[in-house]
């Protein structure tokens, strides 16, 4: 089944494609295609493809859409024949119109690789929702860390956070997230993620989550005291309501509160001396 998605619909997720022309559709419709099969392969899976190629799921349908779309311009963009217009782009050129600098273009390309990222975190959030995806592989490679979405950067560091930044953050956030589980346990982060896939976050869990997020943010920024007192706080909720926390209690609870070896007669190692 092949997705379609009009002029119209296209010109809405690419804002900067607008034309009252059809050239700039024409030249990206042809990759729909293929960006789409990318999409299937590498994002939903046979469970999301299954949802968007039936009935329901419209804003994961609408989110699929979005991200073809501005993956789909984003391929062929040097292709086209870029010139400055009265409304700032265009690509059909004309003897009045001057070409596009590479300073602009450069910009533009930026700004559409920010907006596939935040595209992609939509598609994921919506996805969240399918029953059964959160199992697949394509979820378990898409969501391994709780600091998956571009949007959660912009919205702890502001909107000036770009995709240059989320790609320098890779390693922190895998530095980050290795911190945390040898606090909670790798139990309790599988767990936690897996409710996060599954789109079944409790009420409990969402505080944790949080949390969580937040020392990633601060170890991305460099603040490590403020991971620390952040690290304290977290293990403080959690050593509180270890009923509420099993995972955690089981497996990370004794790890933060191992009992140093007393030497005493009764014990199994006793040491003679």
């Amino acid at each position: 089944m092949t997705m379609e998605i009009t002029k119209t619909e296209f010109e809405n997720f690419v804002s900067v494609a607008t034309s009252s022309h059809m050239e700039v559709y024409e030249k990206v419709e042809p990759q729909f295609a293929s960006t789409l099969d990318d999409c299937k392969a590498g994002v939903l899976g046979d469970v999301g493809t299954s949802a968007i190629e039936g009935e329901g799921h419209e804003k994961l349908k609408n989110a699929v859409k979005k991200w073809v779309a501005l993956q789909a311009f984003l391929s062929v963009f040097r292709q086209l024949d870029l010139v400055l217009t009265p409304t700032g782009f265009g690509v059909v050129s004309t003897q009045q119109m001057a070409p596009a600098s590479k300073q602009r273009v450069d910009a533009l390309i930026g700004h559409l690789r920010d907006s596939i990222l935040i595209a992609h975190g939509q598609l994921l959030e919506e996805l969240c929702k399918v029953s059964g995806w959160g199992s697949t592989t394509q979820a378990l490679e898409n969501i391994d860390t709780l600091f998956f979405d571009f949007r959660m950067l912009q919205k702890m560091q502001g909107p000036a956070a770009s995709h240059l930044d989320w790609q320098a953050a890779q390693r922190l956030i895998g530095e980050a997230d290795e911190a945390l589980r040898l606090k909670i346990s790798s139990q309790y982060m599988d767990s936690l993620l897996e409710h996060v896939r599954c789109g079944t976050v409790t009420a409990d869990d969402a505080p944790v989550i949080f949390q969580c997020r937040h020392i990633i943010n601060l170890w991305i920024a460099g603040d490590q005291e403020a991971v620390r007192l952040k690290m304290l706080r977290l293990l403080n909720t959690l050593d509180a309501n270890l009923e509420k926390y099993s995972v955690y209690g089981e497996f990370g609870y004794p790890v933060n509160h191992h009992e140093n070896f007393k030497n005493t007669q009764d014990a199994p190692a006793y040491i003679f001396g």
